[in-house]
């Protein structure tokens, strides 16, 4: 059995990993109780964009988890996070909730309808030909383009939801350009975020917990942690056999996690 004595900040992705739809998945409130009070830190590391910061927090608390502003990070954070450095200044169009579009201006990120200079795509749970068709026509007027993740579906208890990549196809299919920046898990910019979040931690006592092979597990992989695939989500054992990113741990829940 794998032991996790040695971690000192666990990063837990959200959809599939901690709960599937509005349900926590089997023993992980227990699990994440355990952690905590062995002195361990948590950050809940999520790409869905679809929601602000402030529906997370009471998402979780309404599941049963008490957590503090600091212990969630999200692609939508990682993104204005990026824009604030990279693209300082500049008028963005943004493809999103209009929720989500009040997290980006709380940071002052110029959010605007015409002259944007930068078109965003996050997770539109209200999208509409119309707002897909301008976003495009910024894309081909040379707009840098940017996406706050690039996971292709979200896990739903129905069926699995269209994600960002599957609009990042959309676009790339009608514009021929493909993202000049993805900014949540696996890429540079989350990782810039968590580990001015918490510097102190080497990676290797970090553990990115997920159910996604191309996201959370990559991620992991990418930059030094420990990458714990479980399999309540996206995976399965069956599609691990020709992955090409390779869990450290495979775990069949996060309730299995021991220390």
């Amino acid at each position: 059995m794998e032991n996790f004595k040695d971690t000192e900040l666990f990063l837990f992705d959200l959809d599939g990993t901690v709960y599937v739809g509005d349900k926590p998945i089997d023993g992980a409130l227990d699990t994440i109780e355990r952690i905590k009070a062995a002195g361990k830190k948590v950050c809940y590391l999520t790409n869905n964009s679809s929601k602000p910061r402030s529906l997370y927090m009471s998402n979780l608390k309404k599941m049963g988890i008490d957590l503090h502003d600091g212990e969630l990070y999200t692609s939508s954070q990682a993104t204005a996070e990026y824009l604030l450095r990279e693209q300082k200044g500049k008028k963005v169009y943004l493809l999103a909730t209009d929720a989500v579009k009040a997290d980006f201006v709380s940071y002052g990120i110029d959010v605007v309808e015409d002259g944007a200079e930068v078109a965003v795509l996050a997770f539109d749970t209200t999208a509409t030909y119309d707002k897909l068709n301008k976003f495009c026509r910024y894309i081909f007027g040379g707009a840098v383009f940017v996406a706050t993740h690039g996971d292709k579906n979200c896990p739903y208890p129905i069926s699995p939801m269209p994600d960002v990549g599957s609009f990042i196809a959309l676009v790339t299919a009608v514009t021929g350009r493909t993202p000049d920046a993805i900014c949540g898990k696996p890429y540079q910019a989350c990782a810039d975020g968590i580990f001015l979040k918490f510097g102190g931690i080497d990676p290797k006592n970090i553990a990115m917990v997920g159910d996604r092979l191309y996201t959370d597990i990559r991620f992991g992989n990418s930059f030094g942690m420990r990458s714990v695939l479980v399999l309540t989500g996206d995976t399965t054992r069956e599609m691990l056999k020709n992955a090409e990113d390779r869990p450290a741990v495979v775990l069949e829940s996060i309730k299995h996690i021991v220390f």
